[in-house]
């Protein structure tokens, strides 16, 4: 009996096929080890990483924010676009 190999990518795990019967014959689970909440706790605790991160991301969207609300309200404030200024079809550039 010829077995064929297959490690699945996302949970590591392989399977045994039989080639002549294309049937799964043995699966072998990966021994990763399960993430631990205590574990995470504690390394939460050592360092303030991850709240330099949230408050950095944090302070990028509101800067984008007002960066696009200024952005309107100069285009509110310009007016509409005249037709003979509005941008004029890619096909008509020749």
């Amino acid at each position: 009996m010829s077995l064929f190999e297959i490690k699945c990518p996302q949970c590591k795990a392989t399977l045994f096929i039989d080639l002549a019967t294309g049937k799964v014959v043995d699966h072998k689970s990966s021994d990763h080890q399960k993430a631990d909440f205590n574990e995470f706790l504690k390394s939460r605790e050592k360092g303030v990483a991850w709240d330099d991160k949230l408050n950095k991301v944090k302070n990028d969207q509101a800067r984008r924010k007002a960066e696009l609300e200024e952005k309107f309200k100069k285009a509110k404030e310009e007016g509409p676009v005249k037709p003979d200024e509005a941008m004029k079809s890619p096909f008509d550039w020749d």
